[in-house]
């Protein structure tokens, strides 16, 4: 651990991520290297003066103490790219972060992230109850570290116990926003992970902000898009998934609402997929419910009888036609056809080609 101390200490005082591959893609003796660090040391990896000189000024400020203490306080990892912790989907980027701090563990479940306008109505409430709780038993929820929509989706997947990762736009060190920090540590508490690829004792800047979406966009599979304004950070968070060639779902808005326009124009554009339940992304996935746990008002299975319940278990296993349903169930031609009916209305079976009947 002392090593990654180390390496922790020269990102600290200004060696740069994309710096560390070239430095260290042979050597990982970090120790080493931060005890002989010099001028010329740093010339023989085309470090410019007053980037040496900046180099060996906070050299000077930090210590392994002051890095090892934070580590202790927050019980910090430090992985490297090479490491069989590191992120798998981190890899291909095309500069992928050298090194990575991680309060806790990361889930190794496929991720998937909640964005929406920070100018956000009730209707996002809704729409994650609704669509997001069947989608935890598969997918991680990652999202970043921001006031409003942000906390009130790790506040979410709390309160359902769900599988989440943060990633931080500041050091792991840092709790912003201030009224954060009780957040930050029910995260921890519950097991569940914040990231960072910022040194300690960064603290929040304008430059960390295309860093850090570009990292949560490549730890996707996909993105759920509740809100869009035109130009908002929502849009430009969509438009780099869609650079990354992954999955976007968009929830259709109030054609009269200027609070998530560009949801509906953007479904319009045939750019995302338009989503009512959580079974339509799953089935992205190809991930089946075959239980039908999920619920919404749409897909709750409200079996009213004997043989509507006959029926639907039979359904489960195959498809059939309703001829091929009455040599199967002892009732008469009228009875059948009106249950069937009835449970298409209900949601709970559906016709498809050649007159065949399936589960919803």
């Amino acid at each position: 651990m002392e090593q990654k101390q180390y390496l922790a200490l020269l990102h600290r005082i200004w060696i740069s991520q994309s710096k560390m591959h070239s430095i260290f893609w042979k050597n990982t003796n970090y120790k080493e290297f931060y005890l002989n660090l010099n001028w010329n040391t740093l010339k023989e990896y085309w470090f410019l003066d007053k980037q040496i000189s900046s180099i060996l000024s906070f050299k000077d400020k930090y210590s392994l103490d002051f890095i090892s203490k934070k580590i202790k306080q927050r019980n910090v990892k430090i992985y490297t790219i090479n490491n069989s912790e590191y992120p798998k989907e981190l890899k291909n980027i095309i500069n992928p972060p050298y090194i990575i701090y991680v309060r806790w563990k990361i889930s190794n479940k496929p991720k998937l992230s909640i964005v929406w306008t920070r100018k956000m109505t009730s209707y996002w409430k809704k729409s994650i109850n609704f669509l997001v709780k069947d989608l935890v038993k598969y997918f991680t929820i990652v999202s970043w570290w921001a006031d409003w929509c942000d906390t009130e989706a790790h506040k979410s997947t709390l309160k359902y116990n769900w599988n989440t990762i943060s990633v931080i736009w500041t050091g792991i060190d840092i709790d912003y926003p201030v009224w954060n920090k009780v957040l930050y540590d029910d995260i921890i508490e519950n097991n569940w992970a914040i990231i960072s690829i910022f040194p300690f004792w960064e603290y929040w800047n304008a430059y960390n902000f295309p860093v850090r979406n570009e990292i949560v966009a490549w730890l996707w599979v996909g993105v759920i898009v509740i809100e869009a304004q035109e130009k908002s950070g929502t849009f430009i968070t969509a438009n780099l998934a869609l650079d990354l060639w992954k999955d976007l779902f968009v929830v259709p808005w109030d054609i009269f609402s200027t609070n998530s326009s560009w949801c509906n124009v953007l479904i319009k554009r045939w750019l995302w997929k338009l989503i009512s339940n959580s079974n339509d992304i799953l089935e992205e996935f190809n991930i089946n419910i075959s239980n039908k746990s999920i619920d919404n008002s749409l897909n709750k299975i409200n079996i009213s009888d004997d043989i509507e319940r006959e029926i639907y278990n039979i359904l489960m296993i195959e498809k059939f036609t309703i001829n091929e349903l009455k040599n199967k169930i002892n009732i008469d031609i009228a009875t059948l056809s009106f249950k069937l009916s009835m449970m298409e209305i209900n949601w709970l079976i559906k016709k498809t080609i050649w007159w065949k009947y399936e589960v919803f």
